[in-house]
């Protein structure tokens, strides 16, 4: 039973955590944006319009780092990795696993599209204040650097941003309950066939 307790709490940690074509081509360069705003804006929506992708998750600044992995198969299916083992989530329903036993949990609507989309779809360009960081590369892989500032006073969220205008990380930093805290996304895997989520 301990298993199961502790899989609620990592499962909103990481469903909480974002406030995302073809496959990319690893080595194209990513061409700076006129306007550093629209170009965070369309790599969310991108993402959004993604068949599949794998992202792993990491947050500091809690007690004990946090670290887990989720796999995303549209139309409605999730993975999530946890240390307690694999989670599924398939539309709106949760499957448990641990002691040997499947144990099936509502998702709450709306909860999982934040995996969708990093930003909210409907907000406007001019609404973010964001900043053109230069060239970076990331895993071999060249991005486009890109600063925004959070919706709360501290917070700042950070975009990398590949040749296909696709985001390869999303950092986002700020104060929780007066403690520092950093969750970092990473992003690959998009479109991959090989990617599964089957039911438990």
């Amino acid at each position: 039973m301990r298993r199961l307790s502790v899989l609620p709490l990592l499962a909103c940690l990481l469903l909480a955590a974002c406030d995302r074509a073809p496959a990319p081509t690893e080595a194209a360069t990513p061409v700076p944006a006129a306007d550093p705003a629209q170009a965070v804006l369309s790599a969310s929506q991108r993402f959004a319009a993604l068949r599949s992708f794998h992202a792993e998750l990491e947050v500091l600044g809690a007690q004990q780092p946090v670290r887990t992995a989720m796999d995303f198969v549209a139309p409605d299916r999730f993975r999530v990795q946890t240390p307690a083992g694999p989670q599924v989530i398939i539309g709106d329903t949760m499957f448990l696993q641990a002691d040997d036993a499947i144990r099936q949990v509502p998702t709450p609507p709306g909860l999982l599209e934040q995996w969708r989309s990093p930003l909210p779809a409907d907000i406007p360009a001019q609404a973010l204040q964001a900043e053109d960081l230069g060239e970076q590369t990331l895993d071999g892989v060249s991005t486009r650097h890109y600063g925004l500032r959070g919706a709360t006073a501290g917070e700042r969220l950070e975009y990398w941003v590949d040749a296909q205008g696709l985001p390869r990380q999303i950092v986002r930093s700020g104060h929780n309950n007066g403690k520092p805290f950093q969750l970092r996304l990473r992003y690959s895997r998009f479109n991959d066939p090989a990617l599964r989520v089957d039911l438990p």
